[in-house]
Parts: C-alpha cells; sequence; structure tokens
C-alpha cells in the first residue's frame, strides 16, 4: 500500500512537473512575444516620428512656396499697374501732341506705345495675336 502511494505520488510529481515544464516554456515563448512586440512597437515609434519631422518639413516648404507664389503675384501686379501706368501717360502725350499740332511726335509715341504693348503680350500672352497684312 505504501508502495501505491508512494508510485501515485511519484506520477502525479511527475505530471505536475510536466505541466510546470510546460508551462515554463509556455511563459519562456510569450516572454520572447513580448519582447519582440515590444522591439517592433519601439520601431514604429522611431519611424513614426520619422514621418512627423518630414511632415513638418513638407509643411515648412508648402508654407515658403506659398509666400514665394504671393510675392510673385503682387510683384506681377505691380508690374502690370506701373507699365498701365506708362501707358496712360504715353497716350495723354499722344492727345497733347496732336492737340498742339506735333504729329511727328504724336506718331513716335504711337509707335512707342504699340512695341510697349507687344512687349507685354509677349511676356504676359494677352492671346491677341496681330493680323497679317
Amino acid at each position: 500500500s505504501i508502495l501505491i502511494e508512494n508510485l501515485s505520488v511519484t506520477k502525479k510529481e511527475e505530471v505536475s512537473k510536466r505541466k510546470t515544464k510546460s508551462l515554463n516554456a509556455k511563459f519562456h515563448g510569450l516572454k520572447q512575444n513580448m519582447g519582440q512586440i515590444k522591439d517592433d512597437q519601439r520601431c514604429i515609434r522611431d519611424e513614426q516620428r520619422k514621418i512627423r519631422g518630414k511632415l513638418e518639413d513638407v509643411r515648412r516648404q508648402c508654407d515658403e512656396v506659398r509666400l514665394e507664389s504671393e510675392a510673385i503675384v503682387k510683384q506681377s501686379a505691380f508690374n502690370r499697374i506701373r507699365q498701365n501706368r506708362i501707358r496712360l501717360v504715353v497716350m495723354f502725350q499722344i492727345v497733347k501732341a496732336r492737340e498742339d499740332g506735333d504729329f511727328d511726335k504724336a506718331a513716335l509715341l504711337c509707335r512707342f506705345l504699340n512695341s510697349m504693348s507687344d512687349r507685354t503680350n509677349h511676356l504676359f500672352g494677352s492671346g491677341k495675336k496681330k493680323k497679317v497684312s
């Protein structure tokens, strides 16, 4: 009876040891998986940090391009206003020359005004084409 009890205790201990080994193996595997997951999460955070930095660079460049574009538009508008003022001055000089009877000066100013318009149309592409005579 003692021998049978010892055998059953030994079997129970063996079963218990096997279960413990199995649990230890599972625990060890879980620890390895958790370590791998931790490393993966660290890599993901690093990549997210890099992407945020790149996104900020792109936003900054976007703002710079927008500001440069606005400056170009303002300069272009300023140039057109200035050219229109010059045209008006020349037109008034043409009218004045005609009133004074100075038709040579009026013709010269008309040619100047036409050449100015041709240059502006060439630069800004007004879409108007000269008629071929």
